[in-house]
């Protein structure tokens, strides 16, 4: 029994060995152009795309090359070649009619895993490669030849040779197309990068061009080897340097399973003219502003490799997680530095921001209508016929807030908002939900006292509508004004409220249509009698104090009540009242022309000699304003007292004396002042 049983499993190894050998000689003596035709047929009908080959091919055995990661130099491989050879795409493919083309493929593989449905590739050489790779969801990517969730072939590449390749990368739910011009790096650029603080293992080089969203791309690019984009599980380091739209961009890293593009782990550096041009590839609607430099660590990911909770299968081919951390910049001359997250997909974009600034500069964000911009630049004349502007007319578009929901947490250390007039200890949440936009609660301290406020944009329509809510609390005016801090003078607090509405997509805009008021109030304090003389042009006082004593007078009170309609502001009321003067300013402001016309009138209350008291006027633009003494008031005056020379010398000076009026020491509207 036992004899019959090894006879039957000596038959049974002879026959395989037989086989084996049988298959040996067939795959060595055949000649396979012969059953060309048949395979790529049976190839084409197998994977749904046509499978050609219009050069000859060859199969025969080979000893494996001995490699780094394998010393089987011993084990026989199979060596195939095939000249002119392209592989279809599938149906639903649209950026190419192949996934590969090549003049010759030269690869050696192991047949036995075959027999576990695994392709293992020691050796490949490739020359005139051109492939276009295509990704439509996780189930559709071309270079996958099955429509399961995974397919049963899977592979693992050692090497790949080539000296010139032709790489397209199109990917549909990022809307990315890239396209690759791929050498290998020579030598002495090896040599280079590795002596630099670029990422270890980089032997290719390729100039990039293509789009990422609304974004040209152009660039240089350095990379590690070819397999590790295609093996399960590796990880591709590279280098970037180019143009992503109008920004600048440096990229250094690492791309962890490139093969199903799971994660992108980035040291990144941006810069450009203006925070708005990074709108065009992520999608963020950031403020048109001064020139910007950005840096720091960016890991992009799948949302739901990033436990998002989000399991829909067709968001998850379009989510994805940006984060970018411990980055710093500046913008103009102001700084910022924080921490980001963007999460990218279905059913719609959200930013999330916690920033800091030592110092942020209101020009820097909202540059002035002269601002130097180079797309004001490519505006030629029209640019030109606003140079006396001031009011920043660059408009926002707030169509572009339909796509992202944000929520950016602010803090600044000082806020320099215009003329020497600053915050300290500003904070704010900026909200930004379903296209309309709120600043809430604003919270700053100010020149010794403190401030709060809201402003609220809404984007739901053509022109956004605007609000604006701002509060004043104990402002010291000695710090509000720096230069003030040179005069030995002491000066009272200040409260004031503003309230604005208005509708328009820039700052110029919404003010040229404001509707609101504004109110403020200054407390008692002291003030230098030599500016209000200086101020009324009652030369005696003026030259006295100024020569010998810049004396002190007791500031009673100030108040401004200005209501604003369609864009004019009309002073109601408002005066500066001391022991022994008053000055009432008047007129209005058209916001939308830029046009001044205040009159100042300085009223004392005590008898001056030598007094050219006579209205001041401010006319003018914002960009150009003439401030100057009323001529008709002094020429009558100067009139009066040629005429009276002619008369008696001592009577000329009766047109230069200044009799007191009796004014009230309060500082509300009385009849006086209203009559002028």
């Amino acid at each position: 029994m036992l004899a019959r049983l090894g006879r039957l499993l000596t038959w049974c190894v002879t026959a395989l060995v037989a086989l084996a050998a049988l298959l040996a000689l067939l795959v060595a003596l055949f000649d396979w152009n012969l059953a060309k035709p048949w395979i790529s047929r049976q190839l084409s009908t197998m994977l749904a795309r046509e499978i050609r080959v219009d050069g000859p091919i060859s199969l025969s055995w080979s000893l494996a090359p001995a490699t780094p990661q394998s010393d089987r130099s011993w084990l026989p491989q199979l060596h195939f070649t095939a000249r002119d050879l392209q592989i279809g795409n599938p149906d639903w493919a649209q950026s190419a009619d192949h996934l590969v083309r090549a003049s010759l493929l030269d690869l050696h593989f192991s047949p036995l895993p075959l027999l576990h449905w695994h392709w293992h590739i020691t050796d490949m050489h490739v020359t005139g490669l051109d492939l276009v790779m295509e990704r439509a969801d996780e189930r559709r990517k071309n270079w996958r030849f099955s429509d399961q969730p995974r397919s049963r072939w899977s592979f693992d590449i050692h090497q790949i040779v080539f000296d010139h390749a032709q790489i397209r990368y199109v990917d549909q739910p990022l809307d990315l197309d890239l396209r690759f011009d791929a050498r290998p790096l020579s030598a002495a650029a090896m040599r280079t990068a590795e002596g630099s603080d670029s990422p270890p293992g980089l032997v290719l080089q390729a100039a990039v061009s293509g789009r990422y969203g609304e974004a040209d791309i152009q660039g240089q690019l350095r990379g590690g080897p070819l397999p590790d984009l295609l093996n399960e599980g590796s990880v591709y380091p590279l280098q970037a340097q180019g143009d992503v739209g109008e920004v600048h961009t440096v990229i250094s890293g690492n791309l962890v399973n490139p093969h199903q593009l799971r994660r992108a782990d980035l040291q990144i550096r941006l810069s450009g003219d203006s925070l708005d041009r990074l709108y065009a590839a992520s999608g963020v609607p950031l403020p048109a502003t001064r020139a910007f430099s950005t840096q720091g660590s960016l890991t992009i990911q799948r949302a739901e490799a990033a436990g998002a909770g989000r399991t829909d299968r067709d968001n998850a081919t379009k989510a994805w997680d940006w984060r970018y951390e411990r980055f710093t910049g500046k913008v103009g001359e102001s700084d910022f530095a924080g921490d980001a997250h963007y999460y990218r997909g279905p059913p719609k974009n959200h930013l999330s921001v916690t920033a800091h600034a030592d110092l942020l500069r209101l020009e820097d964000y909202v540059p002035a209508a002269g601002a130097k911009q180079k797309e004001g630049k490519k505006e030629g004349k029209s640019e030109g016929k606003r140079q006396d502007r001031v009011l920043p007319e660059r408009p926002a578009q707030p169509q572009r807030w339909a796509r992202l929901d944000a929520d950016i947490e602010l803090k600044a250390s000082r806020v320099q908002l215009h003329g020497g007039l600053d915050w300290q200890d500003a904070s704010t949440t900026l909200r930004l939900k379903d296209q309309v936009l709120t600043v809430a609660p604003l919270q700053f301290a100010m020149a010794g006292g403190k401030g709060d406020g809201e402003v609220t944009l809404d984007g739901r329509q053509n022109d956004i509508r605007s609000s604006l809510q701002v509060n004043l609390h104990g402002v010291q005016v000695r710090q509000l004004f720096p230069k003030l801090a040179r005069i030995d003078a002491s000066f009272g607090k200040l409260d004031g409220q503003a309230s604005l509405n208005g509708s328009g997509n820039s700052v110029a805009a919404m003010l040229a249509s404001a509707d609101g008021r504004i109110k403020a109030d200054l407390s008692q304090g002291t003030i230098s009698q030599f500016i209000l003389e200086a101020a009324g042009l009652n030369l005696a006082n003026a030259v006295f104090a100024k020569m010998y004593r810049d004396q002190q007078v007791k500031l009673l009170c100030g108040a401004a009540d200005v209501t604003i309609k369609e864009g004019v502001a009309q002073v109601l009321h408002g005066i500066l009242n001391t022991e022994d003067a008053a000055i009432d300013i008047t007129g209005q402001v058209d916001l939308g022309q830029e046009k001044l016309a205040l009159n100042v009138y300085p009223r004392t209350k005590q008898v001056r000699i030598l007094s050219l008291r006579t209205p001041l006027y401010v006319r003018g633009s914002f960009a150009k304003p003439d401030i100057g003494a009323s001529k008709e008031g002094l020429a009558a005056r100067a009139g009066a007292a040629a005429a009276l020379a002619l008369v008696a010398p001592v009577a000329a000076v009766i047109p230069l004396i200044t009799p007191g009026e009796k004014i009230p020491d309060d500082c509300a509207p009385h009849a006086a002042a209203d009559a002028r």
